[in-house]
Order: C-alpha cells, then structure tokens, then sequence
C-alpha cells in the first residue's frame, strides 16, 4: 500500500516526465489532486501527481508502458482490462520514491473536467483542472486536507459559484457546500466535520 512506502514530493522534473509521455501518446490529460491545488492557491505538502485521463486504452497502456520503461511498476489498478482502459492506475517509482496516479474520466463531470481544463506552463500537453473543478472534487473528497484546501481555494475571487452549485447539487454535496459558503463569512470557523 502507497502509506507504507517512502514518498518524494512531485517535482518539475517528473512532471516534464509525464508530460512528455503523455504527448508521445497522444493521451489527453488534465492535473487534479494536490499538484492543481497548489496551482491555484499556496502550496502545501503533496505526494503524488494525480491526472485524470480520456479514457483511451491504447494510449494509456502505451503512457503505462513508457511509466515501466522509466522505472515506475503498477502498485494497484482498477478495470484494467476493460475496453475503455483503467479506471484507476497508481505507478510508484522506488527509486525516486514518487507516486503518479491516473483516473480514466468515465463519468460526464470527469469528461467536462477534461474540457475545462487551463494550460499549465512546464507541463504541456498536460493542463490543470480549473479552479471551480479543485473547489468540486475537494468538496466530493472532503476529509480533513479537503477541507483545509477548501479554506484555501473559496476564498479566490472570480470563483463560477454557480458551476459550483450544479454540481454539488449533482453529487449530493450540498450541505458541504453550505460549509464551504458559510466559512467565508466566518473564517475562524471550525473545519472539522459537524
């Protein structure tokens, strides 16, 4: 299991990694997880380097590939076999300690996500999820570091509040919302769960 293993912090040079396997694949992706947090908001401490992927098995397969090539072996996987390709594929590289994780996008958000998703300097054909697509995955996730990062995140302004709203109302996250809404008018509020 990834806890018990050593783990770096991704870094500049894994990602023009990534990156340039993605783009000799043609394998559409898009940064989430704790790499487009610190995106859009001050960094904290990350693990892993989480991409949510076009659910192409070819070209994942061919990225997973060139990811065993470069020293990275499978630590777990999900749907593996299916036509589609993988619904989750987590590869760790006991060398560098470094963890990337794929999630094929399979549900229609995934794939708007996809859509959405804002070029990332350095990471090219890799994008970033946009900043209201961080506020909605943190607010499905919501364990205590999505939480933290929610404190983060809401605050920036230019925030599509009302994306925000559809899909929390999609994903039956309403009331974390409300959370969320209600930290921004009390900022020392508590974080922890009710």
């Amino acid at each position: 299991m990834a806890s018990s293993i050593p783990r770096r912090s991704p870094d500049d040079e894994l990602l023009r990694l990534v990156a340039r396997l993605f783009a000799d694949a043609g394998l559409d992706g898009a940064i989430i997880g704790g790499m487009a947090r610190n995106h859009w908001a001050i960094p904290r401490l990350t693990f892993d380097l989480d991409i949510t992927v076009i659910a192409d098995a070819r070209a994942e397969e061919a990225v997973l590939a060139a990811m065993e090539a470069a020293g990275f072996a499978i630590l777990r996987e999900q749907d593996r076999q299916s036509p589609s390709g993988p619904s989750f594929v987590q590869t760790y590289n006991a060398e560098t300690h470094q963890i990337v994780e794929f999630q094929a996008a399979k549900t229609p958000y995934q794939q708007l996500l996809l859509e959405r998703a804002q070029p990332m300097p350095g990471a090219e054909p890799l994008r970033v999820a946009t900043l209201e697509d961080m506020v909605v995955l943190k607010l499905i996730a919501f364990r205590d570091k999505d939480r933290d990062d929610l404190r983060e995140l809401s605050p920036v302004g230019g925030l599509d509040w009302a994306y925000i709203e559809y899909w929390a109302d999609e994903w039956q996250v309403t009331d974390r919302l409300k959370q969320v809404r209600d930290w921004q008018s009390t900022p020392n509020a508590d974080t922890g769960p009710p």
